[in-house]
Order: structure tokens, then sequence, then C-alpha cells
């Protein structure tokens, strides 16, 4: 008989035809066992067109460029994955466009694939669509499953989209094991059976017997909504751009599904493209332990594990602008940024091994006032000077000019740099008119923003001198020498030591609860959720963390706070549920599955 090598494919679904030296044409039904020979084998290919939580509709078709198949390949192995065991690679197929084998993979249906060979003894296959270069050359060398799936380290999204052009993106088993399978759902309960693969004895049996499997981009798929401004009472808010953070630089080419927290609950499973529920969530080649390995996040094997920003080392190129938000299908929202999956057990919920969403924003406080009679400051006249006195840093009106730096002290104390000068001025004039100076309490800018000058002492900040204020004798001295021409005048000539061009020009920094905004710049730590929060539940598993073929929708509905001065380094010491007395989320994950999250900052 005359063999020819023909496979085909659907997209996500396949269907598999034997033919073998030991079977006539047409003479068997499928599901021969002997030694040596061929299969004839058709499959049907279908592409998730969604990712994953839950966003109602909780699916969304990706994009063209997100859902082409420009390459395809096929792996049989002698069994599936049942306890320890390590299959072994039989067959190795793959395919470019255009070629018959691949067929029409689509979304969510694509149509079969010409009939091809495999091995007679062939079990069990794996699906890969558009193969990075790196797993390809693995599987060149490969014999077994663990070398088909083994970790692919140092490397970034960029190796499984298709680089900067994003139209090439690398998809694996949706099931997470090997296929085929069969799955009975009987009014919930579900029963999945791993089936050995039935093969047929022509090409035409296995077209029209096809096998179906559905197929999961690599990546990750994240999304910010935010609109320009968010105008609050005492600060204007405007969004800059956004990015992520502690992105993983691992993936396994077929990850297990695992479930979250809630899965495991009476809710169960209900994300749309989990047939087996197994799980929404996945085990990734960094999932466990980094507590406890990784607690420096500046050398290995941190390092080798994650790639995460500082405020040395951003670029006004980071920072992607937000798009307003907006209902409707979202395949079209861009921008968009992707990321490997990054996952990891609850122990291991800490912002400096979850993936998330660093925001920049610009602030300007508004309605500054002057101490003691809480005038309008305007930056011009004040006690009869106008030179002496003026702040190019606040206009007319009292409010801080967009660009200028400023500082908060304590929650809700926003002022410009001479603002405080002025305050510490005030303070230290009630301080030495006071009968006990020297016991004096209520200085509390003056007493912040001496520390927060310590600090930078302390750190070696060129320039910068720390400030000693005179004790009472050392005060009175100064007046009777004529150093001094009155209280209200030493008051003034000691708060002129606290601004310093200096801390101006090392710009945003904070210690205690003094925070400098250089240029009214501020950052947001947003923790991406996987799994929906209804339960007011925190750091449980599966709550955080990227999942691949899942698309995360953040919709920021206010910003009340500026965030941080300075881009706060990952903190393995910070739970990941802390960050929410920051922002307010809304996420939603998808043909990608749909997860969205509303926030308030």
């Amino acid at each position: 008989m005359k063999k020819k090598n023909l496979f085909m494919f659907a997209l996500a679904s396949f269907m598999f035809a034997a033919c073998s030296e030991n079977l006539p044409d047409g003479g068997d039904d499928g599901g021969g066992t002997g030694a040596g020979g061929d299969a004839w084998v058709s499959l049907n290919v279908v592409t998730t067109t969604t990712t994953k939580a839950l966003h109602n509709p909780d699916q969304e078709n990706g994009t063209a460029d997100e859902s082409k198949v420009n390459t395809m390949m096929a792996l049989f192995f002698d069994s599936h994955l049942t306890g320890s065991n390590n299959p072994a690679l039989l067959t190795k197929l793959s395919w470019g466009t255009g070629e018959p084998e691949i067929g029409t993979p689509g979304q969510p249906d694509g149509t079969p694939t010409k009939a091809f060979k495999v091995d007679k003894n062939s079990k069990a296959f794996m699906i890969i669509l558009n193969p990075s270069t790196e797993f390809t050359t693995n599987v060149a060398s490969a014999s077994t499953f663990d070398d088909v799936n083994k970790i692919i380290a140092k490397t970034s999204v960029g190796a499984v989209i298709g680089g900067t052009n994003q139209n090439n993106f690398m998809m694996t088993n949706a099931k997470g094991k090997l296929e085929p399978t069969t799955v009975t759902d009987a009014g919930g309960s579900v029963t999945v059976t791993d089936n050995d693969l039935v093969t047929y004895a022509t090409a035409g049996e296995a077209e029209g017997k096809p096998y179906k499997v559905t197929v999961d981009r690599v990546a990750a798929k994240v999304r910010l909504f935010a609109d320009v401004n968010y105008p609050q009472s005492t600060l204007d808010i405007n969004t800059v751009g956004w990015t992520l953070n502690v992105t993983n630089k691992k993936y396994y080419p077929m990850s297990e599904r695992t479930k979250t927290w809630l899965e495991t609950t009476a809710r169960g499973c209900i994300t749309p493209f989990d047939k087996w529920h197994f799980g929404s969530y996945r085990v990734d080649p960094n999932y466990d332990g980094q507590k406890t390995s990784m607690a420096d996040i500046t050398t290995t094997p941190y390092t080798d594990n994650y790639d995460y920003y500082t405020h040395a080392t951003v670029s006004p190129s980071t920072w992607v602008a937000a798009t307003a938000d907006s209902t409707g299908s979202n395949a079209s929202k861009i921008p968009a940024l992707y990321c490997l999956e990054n996952t990891q057990e609850e122990n291991d919920n800490y912002q400096a091994y979850t993936t998330h969403v660093l925001l920049k924003v610009e602030s300007q406080p508004k309605g500054l006032l002057l101490p003691d009679n809480g005038d309008n400051y305007t930056g011009g006249v004040y006690d009869g000077t106008a030179a002496a006195n003026s702040d190019d840093d606040v206009d007319a009106s009292g409010n801080v000019k967009s660009g200028s730096d400023w500082i908060q002290i304590g929650t809700n104390g926003y002022y410009s740099y001479k603002l405080v000068q002025k305050y510490i001025e005030a303070e230290l004039t009630s301080k030495y008119k006071d009968k006990d100076p020297d016991n004096y309490l209520q200085t509390t800018v003056t007493n912040s923003f001496g520390a927060y000058i310590d600090s930078l002492v302390k750190y070696n900040v060129s320039g910068v001198d720390p400030v000693t204020l005179p004790t009472k004798v050392q005060f009175d001295a100064k007046i009777s020498d004529g150093t001094y021409a009155s209280v209200e005048d030493g008051a003034k000539k000691i708060a002129t030591e606290f601004y310093q061009t200096e801390i101006i020009a090392h710009g945003a920094a904070a210690y205690g609860n003094v925070y400098y905004y250089k240029g009214g710049e501020g950052y947001h730590v947003i923790m991406i959720k996987h799994d929906n929060d209804t339960d007011n539940t925190n750091n449980k598993l599966g709550e955080f963390g990227v999942v691949r073929n899942s698309v995360y929708d953040i919709a920021i509905k206010d910003i009340k706070t500026p965030g941080y001065p300075i881009i706060p380094e990952p903190d393995p010491g910070k739970k990941d549920e802390e960050e929410e007395s920051f922002i307010s989320v809304e996420i939603g994950i998808n043909p990608w599955t749909w997860y969205r999250q509303e926030i308030d900052l």
C-alpha cells in the first residue's frame, strides 16, 4: 500500500487516522496495536478566541494577529501523562503557512486538516501553533515529554508573540495535558478520561472522524483604561502612562492547570474554557518557594526569574498611554501589553513575585493656604516683600503649576517647597515665643521636614546639610547679640536653612511622612486580580497573578491620592492584598478569557 504523509487541522480541533503495514486499506475501524508502522491522522484545531475573569461576557475574540497560524507542530507520544511517567516522543511533525495539513484554524471553530501519518503506537498528542525558536530548538533533540515541555528560561514575552510585530502567538493544548480526552458532564459532575489515540486505516476515514482540540495562547494580556484627568478638592491628578512590572522570564510550553481557592468551594469552576474543571489557574516555573529562596531582589536567583523597573531604569518609552474606558467588544481596545504567565502559591502572594501594573500620574495641589490666618497662598507678596517671597511653583490662584515640584507632609498636607519654609517659620515663631520653647510640641512640619533632611544626609546626598534648632538659651543669646532682630526675624532666618537647592536637585524621595514629588510625578501599584474577590478574603490561592490566554482589563474609576513619588521597588515583605488601600480597580479576563477589575486610587 502506498502511504502518504497527510495531516488535517482545524484550529483547536484534530482528526486522526491510522494506516499501518499490517492493515489493508479500509480494513480496520481504528485502534490497531501492532508494533511499528504508521497511522493516518487528521486534526481540527480550534484556537481559543478568548482569554480569562470574569467579565460579562466572559470571553473575547482575539484579533487577527493574535489568532493567525503561521506554523503548526504536532507531537505524538506513546502514553498519556499518568502519575510521574515520562511518555516517549514517537513522532514530530510540522507545517508552514499554506500547507494542507494546517487546514483553517479558527475562532471558535476551525476546519479539519488534511490527513497525515503518525507512528502506529501513538497514544497521545500535543499541538503547538507558532512555536517559539527556543521551543523548536528543544524539540529537535527531544525524545520524551519532559524534554519537550522543559522550562524555557532567560526569555521574554516577545519570544511567544512575534516580537514587536505581535503577530505570531505561540499556542499549546488548552487542557494543560496531552490529548485526546473525553469529558462527561452529568449535571455539574465532570468526569475526564484520557483516551488512547484511535487511528484509522485510510486517510478518508481519518478525515471523517477528526479529533477536536482547543489551544491557548502562551501569553497573558493586560489593558488599562483611565480618564485623562481626575480632579479632587485639593488635587488635580492627570494620568501619564502605565506599564507592567515584575514580569516572568520563564515559561512552560504547556502549563498544568490548577484550581484557585474559590474554585474549590461550592461555586466551582466557571471559566468558559475549562471544560475539564481542572481549574483556571496555572503552575508556572517559579510557582512556589520564592518567599524563602528569593528574598533579595537585586541578585540571583530573583533576577534570573523576574524583570522589574526601578526609578533609575525607567525611561519615557517605558510608559504606554491609557485608553478611555468604553462598553462593547474589547478586541479593538488598544493599547494592550502582553506578558508571560506568572502565578504563585498562596504563601508567595507578595508584591515582589506578582506581576502588577505601575500607573504614572502627575498631580498638582490646589487652593494652597498660608499658615496662621489661612489666607490663599498665591506665591507672591507675603509680609510685604515680593522679591523675597515670590514662588515660581505656584500660580496666582494658589495652585501648584503643572510640572512643578511639590511636597506632601502627612496624609493630606500639600505644599510648594517655599510654602513649607513659611510653615516652618510660623511654627518656630510660636515656639520661641512660648514660655517653654524647648518643650514646645506644635512644630509638626518643622520636625517632619527636618527628619527628611536628616535622611538625605544619612544617605550621602551631596550638598545637603542638617538643620539644628537652637535651644531657648541659644536663641535668646542671638537676640541679645543682634544676630536676630526679633523672635520673628530669628524664626525667618532659621526657616531659610530648611530651603536648600541641593534638595531640589536631588528630586523625588520619601522618608517618614514626607514625600517630595519631582515635577508632580507619582506612581501607583495596582495588583492584578485573577479570581474574583467577592468574599473579601485576603491573599488566597489564585487571587493574584496573570494566566495564559487571559485578558485582564483594569479600569481606573477614581484617583484620590498622588501615589508614591518614586517607583517602589518590588517588596518581598509586602503582601499583594495590602495595595488595595491605594487603588480601586475593575479587572476583566478573556477567546481570550476575560477578567475586569475596577479600582479607586
